[in-house]
C-alpha cells in the first residue's frame, strides 16, 4: 500500500448494521497485532510532470572541451487507485445482543477517490445475516454517530481516512457456541478492481462478555479536527468497556502498550466510577478506586509504554471508562499512529479493543543556505557549500574571485528537508542586482545536470546541493575588486506545502575588461567600452520606411594580446521579414571580420532592410561581435524607427556543432499562449548567409523530419491545426518545429553562423498583436568544428519494471506510480573528425530513482568497453573515442516513487 505525502485535515467514518440468525459458543482467540504505522509515501500526485535532460562532454581534434545538452523528455503521472481496510475483528456476543466491529478505510491512491462499501456473511456457522447497513461515525471511536444509511464513502483525498463499524445483532434463538464470519469489502470507484477486505468473527456466548472500545483524540485545547494532532501535542485516550453478556464479568484485565510515538502523562488517569485520580505507582493488584457497587479498579503504569488496569467485576449491562493522556513525540513523523488494547476475562484471553488511530499532522520546514540546517534552525556543518568564500555560516554564498566579461559564476547552495515527512523541493532564483542581460540556470548535485522540476524527494533531515550558474553579459561594465556587489535570491519551496526559505548569492570579485570593442563610426555616438547602450538609450537612431535599407558604419577593435577574428551577428532578433547584411571595407558580404592583429581595427557596415509591412515604433538593432576562439564579445545597440514588430512565443535557443557540408536539426516549440486561435502569422528564419536553412513542421511530434512534414513559414501552413478545415494554432496549443541547417562543404573549423527564428506579432491578418515581446524569437548558432557531437534523449514506459522492451520516443508519455521509465541517450558524431573522451551524464528526475529491476533492466552501454558509474540518483558513462558517423549510447531505467 502507499500513502500520499499530504494528509488532509478531514476524516469521517461509517457503521454497518448486521443481523445474524443463529447461536455461538464462547471461543477464545489471540488478539490480532495492531496495523503497522504506515510510512508517508513519496509517490507523485496525479498530474505531476517528470522531466529531465542529459549532458555530454567530449574533446574535439583541437583539444577543446565541448559540452552539449539533449532535448528534454517528460512523463505525466497518471492517477492510480489504492485502498487499505483495517482491521479484522473477533467478538463474543450474547443471544439477542449486539457486537460492534470497527474498521478504517484509507485512500492510498495518488488522487481523490470514493469507495463502495459491502459486507457478506459466509454462512459457515449456520448463521444468517438479515441486513447490511452502513452508518457514519465521524470521530472513529467505534460508535455510530448517525442513523443515516450509506452505501459508499465520500470522496477521500489521498491519505484521508473513513471509519467503518459493523453493528452485528444476534437473534435470541442462537445457541451458545455458534460462530460466523463476515467479509467486509471496500472498492475503489476510480478503478473497480482495486479492493481490500477484512474478516470479522462472531461467537455466541451465554457467559460474561465485555466489549472494549478505544478512542484517541486531540486534546480539547487543540483546534481543528480531533483526529489530527501536531507533534508535541497531547492526546486523550479513552478505553470504554461494556458488559453485554448474560453474566457478570469478573476479573476483567486490560493491557494497553502505547506506540513508541506516544508518551504517557503521569497523573492523568481517571476512572468514570470514582472521583479521585488513579495512582500510577501502585502495583497492578492493589485497588486504586471503588465504585458505589463495591467494584474495584487496580491501575498500573510501568514507567514505560505499558498501561494495565483490572476490574474486580463488571455487572451485566454496566458500562464505564478509563481515560488518560499521552503526548505525541516531537520527533514523530507525519502519518497515522495506531494502537490496540488487549483484554483478558477471568484468566482467559478475550477479544481486543478496536484499533484506534490518531493522525500526526504534516509539519513542514525547508531550508536553503550555505550549509545544512538542523530542524531547530541551527547550522550543523555536515554539508556545506563548496563555492562559498565567506567562512561564516551566514546564509550567504559569496564568490570573491575575479571574472572576465561574459564569464560564468558558480555558487553552490545546500537544500535541507526538515519536515516530518519526505518531501520534494522546488528551487528558483530571482535576480536582485546582477547586470541586465545576465542569464541564470540551476544544476543539480553533480554540478552538470540541469534542475528541471523538483529536487528529491528528500528524506526527513536529508540535504542535497544545487548550484546557481550566472553567465554575465559580454558587455557588462568592468569593475574593480571590492567594488562589485552582484546579488541574486535563491528560494526553495516545499512541493507538499508551499513553505519556502531563501538564501543569497553574492559576487564581490572584479569584472575584467573584454578584449574586443565594437563602436559606431560616428563622432559622439561611438559607444566606446563595454556599454551596449547610451544610458539605456540607443547610440545611433536611424529612421527609414518599411522595406527601405538603412546602414550603420562601425569599427571593430581588437584590444586583446593576440590576433583574433570575430563573428558578426545580431544579439537580438529583428522583426520577421527584415534582413541584415554585414560587409567589410571593400563592400564584400561577410559574417566574420577576418583576422585582426592585436591593437588593430577593421571597419564594417551593417545594413538592415525592414519588412515591407505596416509601420512600427523604434526598434533596437543589437549588433554583436564575438570571437569563436576566446568567447570575448561586445555589443552596440542602435535603433531603427519603423512601424512593425512581429512576435509570438518560440522556445529553446540552441547552439549546435556541424562538420563542413553537414546537416544539423534543431527542435523548437511554438506555443499559442493567448486565449484566441491564431489563423495567420509569420514563422521565418533569418541570419544565415553561407549556411542554408529551412523550418519543418514536426506534425507527429516525434522529433524527426519525416517525408510528410512540410516546410512552413506561417501559421496558416498548419493544416487543420485548429479544426477540420481551419488552419492555424488553437489557443493554448503547442507545436514542434525542426530548424534544419546545412553547412557549405568549403567551411573551415571555427566558422560559425547564427540563424534567427522569428514569429510575427501581427496576427490574424493584422487584426491582433502579440502582447508579449520577450519571447518572440530565438537564435540558433551553428559552429563548424573538427568534431561534431549531437545528444538526443528518448524514453519509453516499462509498466511492470521487468525490462520489457518498448519503442523509444521523444514525446511526452503517461506513467503511473510504481512504473518504470527506460531512458536512452545517444551521442552521435556527425562531424568529420574523431571525438575523444566522450562522457554522458544524467540524473534521476524528481519522484524517481534509478533501478536495475532486480537485474532485468540493468544499464546498457555502447560501444563495447564503455563504463558507467551509477547511483540511485545519477549516472555517468565514459565511452572513449567516437569516430565520425559513430555513436555512444547509454540506457538506464528509473522507477517512479510509489
Amino acid at each position: 500500500m502507499s500513502y500520499h505525502s499530504k494528509i488532509l485535515r478531514s476524516a469521517s467514518a461509517a457503521a454497518i448494521l448486521v443481523s445474524i440468525g443463529a447461536t455461538q459458543t464462547l471461543a477464545q482467540a489471540a488478539p490480532p497485532p495492531p496495523p503497522a504505522t504506515p510510512a508517508t509515501s513519496n509517490a507523485p500526485a496525479a498530474g505531476s510532470v517528470i522531466g529531465n535532460q542529459a549532458v555530454a562532454t567530449y574533446l574535439n581534434s583541437a583539444g577543446d572541451t565541448i559540452t552539449v545538452t539533449s532535448n528534454t523528455v517528460e512523463t505525466v503521472v497518471q492517477q492510480v487507485a489504492g485502498v487499505t481496510l483495517s482491521s479484522d475483528n473477533t467478538e463474543n456476543v450474547a443471544p439477542g445482543g449486539k457486537a460492534f466491529l470497527p474498521h478504517i478505510i484509507t485512500n492510498d491512491g495518488n488522487g481523490p477517490d470514493g469507495f463502495d462499501l459491502s459486507a457478506a456473511e459466509d454462512d459457515a456457522g449456520a448463521l444468517e445475516t438479515s441486513q447490511l447497513v452502513f452508518y457514519p461515525d465521524a470521530n472513529m471511536d467505534g460508535v455510530a454517530d448517525s442513523a443515516t444509511p450509506l452505501i459508499e464513502t465520500p470522496v477521500l483525498a489521498p491519505g484521508e481516512q473513513f471509519g467503518v463499524v459493523i453493528e452485528a445483532t444476534v437473534p435470541s434463538t442462537n445457541a451458545a457456541g455458534a460462530t460466523d464470519t463476515i467479509t467486509v469489502t471496500t472498492t475503489s470507484q476510480l478503478d473497480g478492481t482495486v479492493v481490500d477486505t477484512n474478516t470479522d468473527t462472531l461467537t455466541v456466548s451465554n457467559d460474561a462478555i465485555v466489549e472494549l472500545v478505544k478512542s484517541m483524540v486531540a486534546d480539547a485545547s487543540s483546534a481543528g479536527d480531533p483526529n489530527i494532532i501536531d507533534a508535541g501535542d497531547t492526546v486523550t485516550i479513552t478505553l470504554t468497556y461494556s458488559s453485554t453478556g448474560l453474566a457478570a464479568a469478573n476479573n476483567y484485565v486490560v493491557q494497553d502498550v502505547l506506540d513508541g510515538n506516544l508518551s504517557y502523562v503521569k497523573g492523568s488517569a481517571r476512572w468514570s466510577d470514582a472521583a479521585a485520580p488513579l495512582d500510577d505507582d501502585n502495583a497492578s493488584t492493589l485497588a486504586d478506586g471503588t465504585n458505589g457497587s463495591g467494584e474495584t479498579i487496580a491501575w498500573d503504569h510501568d514507567d514505560g509504554q505499558t498501561i494495565n488496569f483490572s476490574l474486580s467485576s463488571v455487572r451485566s449491562g454496566r458500562s464505564g471508562s478509563v481515560t488518560f493522556q499521552a503526548v505525541i513525540a516531537d520527533t514523530a513523523n507525519a502519518g497515522i499512529v495506531y494502537n490496540t488494547a488487549t483484554t483478558a476475562l477471568n484468566g482467559f484471553v478475550s477479544p481486543p479493543s478496536n484499533t484506534a488511530s490518531i493522525t500526526v499532522d504534516n509539519q513542514y520546514s525547508v531550508s536553503i543556505a550555505d550549509t545544512a540546517i538542523n530542524a531547530d534552525g541551527t547550522a550543523n556543518g555536515a554539508t556545506t557549500s563548496a563555492t562559498d568564500d565567506d567562512a561564516a555560516q551566514n546564509d550567504v554564498v559569496t564568490e570573491t574571485g575575479d571574472v572576465f566579461q561574459g564569464a560564468t559564476i558558480r555558487q553552490e547552495f545546500v537544500l535541507t528537508n526538515n519536515s516530518n515527512e519526505a518531501d520534494s523541493l522546488s528551487v528558483d532564483f530571482a535576480n536582485v542586482d546582477y547586470p541586465a542581460g545576465t542569464t541564470f540556470r540551476i544544476v543539480g548535485a553533480d554540478g552538470i545536470t540541469p534542475v528541471i522540476g523538483s529536487v528529491g524527494p528528500l528524506a526527513i533531515g536529508e540535504s542535497t546541493k544545487v548550484t546557481l550558474i550566472a553567465t554575465l553579459p559580454t558587455d557588462v561594465a568592468p569593475t574593480a575588486a571590492g567594488s562589485t556587489n552582484y546579488t541574486a535570491t535563491m528560494t526553495v519551496t516545499s512541493d507538499a506545502s508551499g513553505v519556502t526559505d531563501t538564501s543569497t548569492a553574492e559576487f564581490t570579485g572584479a569584472v575584467l575588461a573584454a578584449s574586443v570593442d565594437l563602436e559606431n563610426n560616428v563622432a559622439g555616438s561611438e559607444g566606446d567600452g563595454a556599454a551596449p547602450t547610451n544610458g539605456g538609450a540607443p547610440w545611433v537612431s536611424n529612421a527609414t520606411d518599411p522595406g527601405v535599407p538603412t546602414t550603420f558604419d562601425m569599427v571593430v577593435q581588437n584590444n586583446g594580446p593576440v590576433s583574433d577574428s570575430y563573428n558578426l551577428t545580431l544579439a537580438q532578433a529583428i522583426p520577421d521579414g527584415w534582413t541584415v547584411e554585414f560587409r567589410d571595407a571593400n563592400g564584400t558580404l561577410v559574417t566574420n571580420t577576418g583576422t585582426i592583429p592585436s591593437g588593430a581595427q577593421e571597419t564594417i557596415t551593417v545594413t538592415i532592410v525592414p519588412a515591407d509591412d505596416a509601420p512600427v515604433a523604434a526598434t533596437p538593432i543589437d549588433i554583436q561581435v564575438a570571437s569563436s576562439v576566446t568567447g570575448q564579445a561586445d555589443r552596440i545597440v542602435n535603433e531603427i524607427t519603423v512601424n512593425a514588430i512581429y512576435d509570438v512565443q518560440i522556445l529553446e535557443d540552441q547552439t549546435a556543432q556541424a562538420s563542413p557540408g553537414g546537416i544539423v536539426d534543431m527542435l523548437h516549440t511554438i506555443t499559442n499562449e493567448g486565449n484566441s486561435d491564431i489563423t495567420e502569422g509569420a514563422i521565418t528564419q533569418t541570419g544565415l548567409t553561407n549556411f542554408s536553412g529551412a523550418i519543418f513542421w514536426d506534425q507527429n511530434g516525434n522529433g524527426e523530419i519525416d517525408a510528410t512534414d512540410p516546410v512552413i513559414d506561417n501559421f496558416d501552413d498548419l493544416t487543420d491545426g485548429i479544426a477540420a478545415g481551419t488552419n492555424g494554432l488553437a489557443a493554448g496549443e503547442t507545436i514542434s518545429i525542426i530548424y534544419r541547417v546545412q553547412t557549405p562543404s568549403t567551411a573551415t573549423p571555427g566558422v560559425s553562423e547564427s540563424g534567427t527564428l522569428t514569429l510575427g506579432t501581427s496576427l490574424n491578418g493584422a487584426t491582433a498583436t502579440d502582447a508579449d515581446t520577450a519571447d518572440n524569437a530565438n537564435e540558433d548558432r551553428i559552429v563548424i568544428i573538427a568534431g561534431d557531437v549531437t545528444l538526443t534523449k528518448y524514453q519509453y514506459i516499462d509498466a511492470n519494471c521487468d525490462g520489457t522492451a518498448g519503442t523509444f520516443t521523444k514525446t511526452r508519455q503517461p506513467v503511473e506510480p510504481g512504473q518504470c521509465i527506460r531512458y536512452m541517450i545517444e551521442a552521435s558524431n556527425t562531424g568529420s573528425f574523431e571525438a575523444t573522451e566522450v562522457t554522458i551524464s544524467d540524473a534521476a528526475p524528481a519522484y524517481t530513482s534509478i533501478t536495475n529491476c532486480g537485474g532485468s533492466c540493468a544499464e546498457t552501454l555502447f560501444p563495447a568497453g564503455s563504463t558507467a558509474t551509477i547511483t540511485s540518483s545519477a549516472v555517468s558513462s565514459d565511452h572513449g573515442s567516437v569516430l565520425p558517423g559513430g555513436v555512444a549510447r547509454l540506457e538506464f531505467t528509473v522507477e517512479v516513487d510509489n
